[in-house]
């Protein structure tokens, strides 16, 4: 079978989890009973679980000059990720995760070298551009860096995936070369204004930005599944039932894996059905990268 290619632009972290009976509260202080170290980063959460699903992945991003960098670093090498085009500089970005007994959490991100991502290094990879079948980017680098890789996978016919997260304000620019933005709930609502609260408002929230020039929105909505809308049809897909254990990184292995079925050439509701699979897969491991089992390659 033909390798499909994908390029990630985007950021790598090293997630510092604690365990915590709940979300800390404003002006609140409780104990961790549990500390972790994993791998993590946006941009590398979705390479990595494109990689193991069998696609031909190149990263382009920014590790610090330390350990940690070397350590993440060969971490996406042995899951089937191309890094020639990382560059090590300063400090490698962190994310300090709190993680709830029920599974939830909350994440503040200290970038590092994921802000020192140029248009110019983007540049630097062009001619991968010229091969490729879709980019994946989200927003954990400059927005100058995002718009450099969204022009040249554009000029080159490739279908970009933007996961607009952390949300920001989005030139029109950029998501006119849009085939798929895939928001959760709270960015759509940050993106448009409307609070994804019913079937009604996901429609007025994704019209707003099929009229912005993306060709498609895919909102994942967590255990209720996920809404897609394009200019000719929408609906909602079921998700898979799982116990969560971790949802760090589920939104970005729904990502990674609707790359690969769209590679494959799936429909957008099968590509939608197989990423949340996989996603469901995600959830009940610990860390935003775990080992995917061999069932789910395609």
């Amino acid at each position: 079978m033909e390798t499909k290619n994908i390029i990630v632009a985007g950021s790598i972290n090293i997630d510092l989890v604690y365990e915590v009976p709940h979300i800390v509260k404003e002006g609140e202080t409780i104990h961790s009973t549990k500390h972790d170290l994993y791998f993590g980063g946006k941009g590398a959460n979705q390479a990595v679980t494109a990689g193991q699903l069998g696609a031909d992945v190149q990263f382009i991003g920014s590790v610090g000059a330390d350990d940690h960098g070397i350590r993440a670093k060969e971490n996406m090498e042995r899951k089937g990720v191309k890094t020639e085009a990382i560059s090590s500089k300063g400090v490698t970005g962190q994310a300090i995760i709190q993680l709830s007994d029920v599974g939830e959490n909350s994440i503040v991100l200290f970038p590092g070298a994921n802000f020192l991502v140029t248009p110019e290094q983007i540049q630097e990879s062009e001619a991968a551009f010229e091969t490729s079948d879709i980019l994946l980017l989200q927003l954990e680098i400059p927005i100058e860096a995002v718009e450099k890789a969204a022009e040249l996978a554009y000029a080159n016919g490739v279908k970009i995936i933007l996961n607009p997260a952390p949300a920001c304000d989005i030139p029109d620019s950029l998501l006119q070369k849009v085939s798929i933005l895939t928001p959760n709930e709270t960015e759509l609502e940050l993106l448009t204004g409307i609070s994804a609260d019913s079937e009604d408002n996901l429609q007025k929230a994704c019209s707003i930005m099929l009229a912005k020039g993306v060709q498609a929105v895919v909102v994942t909505l967590g255990s209720k599944g996920a809404f897609y809308m394009t200019s000719e049809e929408s609906g909602f897909v079921t998700a898979e039932m799982a116990k969560a254990v971790d949802t760090t990184g589920a939104g970005d292995s729904f990502n990674g894996a609707l790359a690969v079925a769209l590679c494959h050439g799936d429909l957008l509701t099968d590509a939608i059905t197989y990423a949340s699979k996989v996603a469901a897969f995600v959830v009940t491991e610990m860390g935003a990268q775990p080992d995917i089992p061999a069932e789910f390659i395609r």
